[in-house]
């Protein structure tokens, strides 16, 4: 009985293989994507707030707000590196035109995400806005934040399911090609 496992087990790794770096890549870009734009928002927060500590005490109190936008750009940073490598990898048959590539996904959906954490902070500039007359702007992004935000993470959310069905689709029609 053992036997039968080991064989199977056995079989299992010879198939993987060995780990590449090209194989952990999306792992790197998610995790650089989340330090990117966690210091994107430390950094406007830290401008809009004139303070190094200020931004800790903001994250938690809007955690709930925050963790969703930095991990879903992660995670569409993430499917996009692996959509990425499915499309480029050798005797693969998939070659997707310019117009089929998910890379718009990932910009438009960082930029919302940038555009949302500068946007929460702009009620934090109102000494600098007056100056480019826009102070109605600052009151405005301030009583409008946490809806700010929610618009925020259900456009990650889009981005999300957009870049997840890409992948599905381009797995699927590799196991086409392949057969």
């Amino acid at each position: 009985m053992n036997s039968i496992k080991d064989n199977l087990a056995k079989d299992n790794l010879e198939a993987i293989g060995p780990v590449s770096h090209r194989d952990l890549s999306p792992l790197f870009w998610g995790i650089f994507g989340a330090l990117g734009i966690s210091a994107v928002f430390y950094a406007v927060q830290v401008l809009g707030m004139g303070s190094f500590t200020a931004p800790w005490y903001f994250f938690k109190s809007r955690w709930y707000f925050i963790l969703p936008l930095v991990f879903g750009f992660a995670f569409q940073l993430f499917l996009f590196r692996l959509i990425h490598l499915k499309t480029k990898r050798d005797g693969d048959k998939i070659v997707l035109p310019p117009s089929q590539q998910s890379g718009g996904a990932v910009a438009a959906s960082g930029g919302v995400s940038t555009a949302t954490m500068i946007a929460c902070c702009l009620h934090n500039l109102t000494n600098f806005l007056p100056i480019l007359g826009l102070s109605g702007l600052a009151v405005l992004a301030g009583a409008y934040q946490p809806h700010i935000f929610l618009f925020s993470i259900l456009f990650n959310l889009g981005g999300i399911i957009y870049l997840g069905s890409k992948y599905i689709k381009i797995t699927n029609q590799g196991r086409l090609a392949s057969i």
